[in-house]
């Protein structure tokens, strides 16, 4: 179960990657060592169907053609292991380390761990801030995107997800708290190595992308705003293209386009919390690429044994590449039960895009079902 919206944002805003279950296995001169994670399932039905890429058509089907994506479907949703080290050095400072490895636990397979996630060091001060090193969420999705990252599958609507310029070659610095406010600082920095000096039309110079956010914490108030450079970490220039090197470590190219956000929660009861958020990525004629406009709004009750929630956003698009694009209206809700501290089960329906036109009738045309139990520990 999820903790509450105002909780959360001020976990993200901190810095901090927060796990309900974690133990302490080493506890010792100082130096505490915790373990955490998850095993989550989810059966999905509806939704709606892709297309038949290019290199999928050359293994079965016609480039352009249906794929199907919409039948019913066991997944893994989220399943991760992780540990969490820091030690004391003084009662003002301390040092942290933290590793987390992905995996598919719907299936057997044979690697494994498919990703790792959330591998970083870094040294805490409560009177000077935080400096974290290595591989993390961003300081934007940790201060205005994680506002609405509610919904265990699909609902989650953001422009970047939780990289953002992030995961990889990044440094973050958040400073202390001061009568409710903090502010963020993060750089990611990408060296350009591994691509082909001098080819004409292809920059292979290193670059850094930057980000900034602020928070303030009230009482049961909680105001973020964040802005993410986005630059390019792919194979720049006229003449790159992704098949040509390939990007960067492991990750797909940025579109070099600017994101803002700003995100609120309120508890209005100890049961009830609502939130509001709004972010905007620009557009590149030049590129192709369309801008967007996204403005959500949601809300969370608990009921005591589980919560239920749901939010809206519309999305709207700009630029030449977006003006022949229709706004999406996607809404999501969701619920959960909790049979004991570690495991609930949840249901979850959402809708990508419902057109205000659609009679009733055909709400129900391209929702996406998601039914699923989740164990943390």
């Amino acid at each position: 179960m999820k903790k509450t919206l105002l909780a959360t944002a001020i976990a993200g805003a901190l810095g901090v990657s927060a796990a309900a279950q974690a133990a302490t296995v080493y506890s010792q001169d100082g130096t505490e060592v915790d373990v955490y994670g998850r095993i989550a399932y989810g059966i999905t039905t509806g939704g709606t169907d892709g297309v038949v890429s290019a290199e999928q058509a050359e293994v079965a089907g016609t480039e352009g053609e249906v794929l199907k994506e919409s039948g019913s479907q066991f997944n893994n949703i989220g399943s991760r292991l992780g540990f969490r080290a820091r030690h004391e050095i003084d009662s003002d400072l301390s040092v942290f380390a933290n590793m987390e490895f992905r995996f598919n636990a719907a299936q057997q397979n044979d690697s494994a761990f498919d990703s790792v996630r959330s591998s970083f060091v870094g040294i805490n001060s409560n009177q000077f801030g935080r400096l974290t090193v290595g591989n993390f969420n961003s300081i934007y999705y940790q201060a205005v995107g994680s506002i609405f990252d509610v919904p265990e599958n699909q609902g989650w609507i953001d422009p970047q997800g939780t990289s953002n310029s992030s995961w990889g070659n990044s440094v973050a610095y958040s400073t202390p708290v001061l009568e409710g406010f903090q502010a963020h600082l993060q750089a990611k920095h990408y060296s350009g190595n591994n691509i082909a000096a001098g080819v004409d039309g292809v920059d292979a110079s290193s670059t850094t992308s930057s980000q900034v956010a602020a928070s303030y914490t009230w009482q049961d108030l909680y105001l973020a705003v964040a802005y993410d450079q986005n630059r390019d970490f792919g194979v720049r220039g006229e003449d790159a293209t992704d098949g040509l090197y390939g990007n960067n470590v492991g990750e797909g190219a940025n579109n070099g386009e600017a994101v803002w956000g700003a995100a609120a929660t309120y508890q209005f009861t100890p049961e009830f919390s609502g939130r509001l958020g709004y972010q905007r990525q620009g557009s590149d004629d030049d590129q192709g690429i369309e801008s967007y406009d996204i403005f959500a709004v949601g809300a969370t009750f608990d009921y005591g044994l589980g919560e239920v929630y749901g939010q809206y956003a519309r999305t709207s698009f700009g630029g030449e590449a977006g003006s022949d694009m229709d706004s999406r209206n996607q809404w999501m809700l969701g619920a959960n039960y909790r049979f004991s501290q570690p495991m609930y089960v949840f249901a979850e329906v959402f809708d990508n895009d419902f057109d205000r036109d659609q009679a009733v009738s055909e709400i129900n045309d391209d929702l996406l079902y998601t039914v699923g139990v989740r164990y943390d520990f």
